[in-house]
């Protein structure tokens, strides 16, 4: 049994709460995973699924982690296939392969701080406010992006 449908690549309220209920909650670390393999699948016209390989380069514990959620609901790639894997390091950043090519989405550090600031807050309507704009803002003001 395998899927042959494409993955989707557009954003939905649907794959927003496939990955809250994957996940178990949402958060602004989750939806800026979701919006890399949405890009990935876009940039590198990818089927997703199977092949789709990515490299998640973060702090390798929660809240930063949970990106790690949003690209396996998003892109198809998963633990459990082995097709991404996680490597620590400061900031947040996924690499993501087809074939012979390459797309690297980088976080933009000042949205990185923005996310880190409000997470530490706790304040509701903060973490609310900050997914409904990492949501809403054009990939350009969120990700930087290098493909090869």
């Amino acid at each position: 049994m395998r899927v042959e449908t494409s993955k989707r690549r557009d954003w939905s309220d649907d794959i927003l709460d496939r990955c809250v209920e994957f996940h178990g909650h949402g958060g602004p670390f989750m939806v800026v995973g979701l919006r890399m393999g949405l890009v990935a699948l876009e940039r590198l016209d990818a089927h997703g699924w199977f092949d789709l390989k990515c490299v998640v380069r973060l702090r390798w514990a929660p809240p930063d982690s949970c990106v790690i959620d949003g690209i396996q609901t998003s892109s198809g790639c998963t633990m459990g296939k082995h097709n991404i894997t996680v490597e620590e390091q400061n900031g947040v950043a996924a690499e993501f392969t087809k074939g012979k090519e390459r797309l690297e989405v980088r976080l933009r550090p000042e949205v990185l701080e923005r996310i880190r600031k409000v997470s530490k807050s706790g304040e509701d309507d903060d973490v609310k406010s900050v997914i409904s704009d990492l949501i809403e803002a054009p990939e350009a003001e969120v990700f930087v992006f290098l493909l090869t």
